[in-house]
């Protein structure tokens, strides 16, 4: 059909006919090509779905009423080429026309079909109305278009027929409104990817309000509305190109970033106008001062209209774009939590869960160098498709939605969360250091223990028992010594009283290493460490006490002996407390005595090398000492 009605104007124009009629004919090709083409593309991918039939039925009407204008204009120049009265009467109410495809678009976007009954009886109404204006208007006394098409009324004209048909149009701006506002209900309840859709319909719609802006600037600027057509070419080729756009490629661009910026900016642009139209008709702007002034107040009124640009985008935002305003505000939301102390960074997942409702959602970091994603509890992604995040030209995250939220994190959630991923990124890895900081000093710990152990073994095992065997070589040697040998035996009572100091010696140095009692367990070692104690002590041990493994017990006596050894030495102590009991599922040991006080730790001491080997085994060391006052010691220790 399409191709017959070009036909149609090739003909007429070759018949010949003025300029503006030719220019009218090309432009109205023009609009009609977009519908013509999306159209026929959206019908063979989809055969079953109303909107491409929509778009080839507007694309039509447009090139219809472009041909028809034409044949007319060549028909007024040439009186022998035939015109049909009934026609030329029928299309004077014919623009509603243009808008009925558009107005069945609004009921079956995006599905491509009627989804309610409501709907369906809707466009029914829409088409009766239709169909009835045309008729009314054809009947009725109003002048037609043109004084060429008044000449060709079909039947003279009925009372009555045009206040029908004015009261159909009232009617008619009713049931469009009705449209649009199924469409917004059909938006609040959709996915996230029919919302989306949606949202380049209304996009597109957009160049409906901006015609009519610029038909109201054309007649302030220039008196007449012809800049209009622009708007029409505009509106005739975004119309059809966003829908085509929605149904064959609606992730391609974020159609709720585009909305909000050219709604916002429309309202801006209509509010301009109107306040320059009213500042135009204010009473003495004649003069020549009053428009100098009226100058000044149009420009200082527009730039405050655009200050209020970004406050109107979010505005529109939270409508028309709910759910990445949502998300924005619970970023905002986290990241002062985050800072305030409320929430730890990587803690982002389960705040991007909760803003987008998406139970599934899952985010990876990415270590400096690594290849492999890994959540905030070092598991591995597996690489799918997602949102990269990021940061300085180098990706440093993985956002993991499902398929229809993918489109909610767009570039301004991404910058946004970036600054988020990275701090998550890095706690990760400072806690891994700090874990494996924790693991290799606990590695060292044990290794020096064991080292300990085998130094006392050797000591005990080897050097001990070597001179112990070599003072009863000794006194053997003594024992077969002739009469009169009191010089020689004198020497060898020394040698062996050197040999006894020096194995007491190895002894008291083997059991400072590791005493042989913790082999009896730690109350033992304990109650041993007491009764070698210079100063008196006073040992409490509570039970039951949970399994002490052998490490524990180990840093538990030389904590203790660390801090009975500085109480007798530096404090001048009269008394010492120790105290064992339980504590929780580990031990607490607390020392404490009546000395002088003051004792605190510094780089390299006594105390801190506690304090490391206590921590080193997940424990934690507290000391309190205050001047004259004595000191108290306290060490918690885990078991488990």
């Amino acid at each position: 059909m399409a191709v017959a009605l070009v036909a149609v104007a090739v003909w007429a124009v070759a018949t010949g006919i003025d300029a503006s009629a030719t220019g009218w004919m090309v432009m109205t090709l023009a609009m009609s090509l977009p519908g013509l083409v999306l159209g026929s593309i959206i019908t063979r991918r989809f055969p079953l779905h109303w909107v491409g039939a929509l778009l080839s039925v507007a694309g039509l009407i447009m090139l219809g009423i472009g041909v028809y204008d034409t044949y007319l204009a060549a028909a007024q120049q040439h009186p022998s080429m035939p015109v049909s009265a009934v026609l030329v009467s029928l299309t004077q109410g014919s623009w509603m026309l243009l808008y009925l495809p558009w107005a069945l678009m609004l009921l079956v976007f995006p599905a491509g079909r009627f989804e309610t009954r409501f709907d369906r009886n809707l466009a029914r109404c829409l088409i009766l109305i239709a169909v009835v204006f045309g008729i009314l208007v054809s009947v009725g006394a109003g002048r037609y278009v043109t004084g060429f098409q008044e000449s060709y009324r079909w039947t003279s004209p009925i009372p009555g027929a045009d206040l029908g048909a004015a009261l159909l149009l009232p009617v008619f701006l009713v049931l469009l409104a009705f449209c649009a506002l199924r469409l917004l209900r059909r938006f609040r309840s959709s996915d996230p990817e029919a919302k989306n859709q949606i949202r380049w319909l209304v996009v597109a719609g957009l160049s409906v309000p901006a015609t009519l802006l610029l038909c109201w600037a054309g007649y302030l600027i220039n008196g007449h509305a012809s800049i209009v057509v622009y708007g029409l070419l505009s509106m005739n080729v975004l119309i059809p190109s966003a829908i085509g756009v929605a149904i064959l490629r609606s992730d391609l661009f974020d159609a709720g970033r585009v909305l909000v910026s050219f709604f916002a900016f429309f309202l801006v642009l209509g509010l301009a106008i109107a306040l320059t139209a009213l500042l135009m008709r204010w009473p003495g702007v004649a003069d020549q001062s009053s428009a100098m002034l009226t100058v000044a107040g149009v420009v200082l009124g527009t730039v405050g209209v655009a200050s209020l640009y970004p406050r109107i985008r979010r505005v529109v935002g939270r409508v028309f774009y709910a759910e990445h305003e949502r998300l924005m505000d619970a970023l905002s939301i986290f990241g002062s939590q985050v800072l305030e102390g409320g929430a730890k960074p990587t803690d982002l997942e389960a705040a991007l869960r909760n803003a987008t409702e998406d139970s599934g959602l899952r985010l990876g970091y990415l270590e400096p160098g690594g290849s492999i994603y890994h959540d905030a509890h070092g598991m591995g992604l597996e690489m799918a498709e997602g949102v990269v995040v990021m940061l300085t030209g180098r990706p440093i995250g993985l956002i993991l939605p499902v398929e229809s939220r993918v489109l909610a994190f767009n570039a301004d959630v991404i910058r946004k969360i970036a600054p988020m991923v990275e701090t998550g990124r890095q706690q990760l890895e400072l806690a891994a250091a700090l874990t494996e900081v924790e693991a290799s000093r606990a590695r060292l710990l044990m290794a020096a223990h064991h080292e300990r152990q085998r130094l006392e073994r050797d000591l005990h095992d080897g050097a001990q028992q070597r001179l112990m065997a070599l003072g009863m070589g000794l006194r053997r040697i003594q024992r077969q010594l002739p009469d009169g040998n009191e010089k020689l035996r004198s020497a060898l009572d020394e040698s062996v009283a050197e040999l006894g100091t020096a194995v007491a010696e190895l002894r008291q140095l083997a059991h400072g290493i590791r005493p042989s009692a913790l082999d009896e367990g730690l109350p033992a070692a304990l109650r041993q460490l007491s009764g070698r104690s210079p100063t008196p002590l006073s040992l409490t041990i509570s039970e039951p006490l949970p399994v002490v493994p052998e490490m524990v017990a180990a840093t538990a006596y030389f904590v203790a002996s660390e801090a009975v050894h500085n109480a007798a030495k530096h404090s001048n102590a009269q008394r010492i407390t120790v105290t064992l009991d339980r504590h929780g599922n580990g031990l607490r040991l607390c020392v404490s005595d009546d000395g002088c006080g003051g004792a605190r730790q510094i780089a390299g001491g006594g105390l801190t090398g506690l304090e490391d080997r206590v921590k080193a085994l997940g424990g934690s060391l507290g000391i309190a000492s205050v001047l004259g006052r004595g000191t108290t010691l306290e060490a918690v220790l885990p078991c488990a």
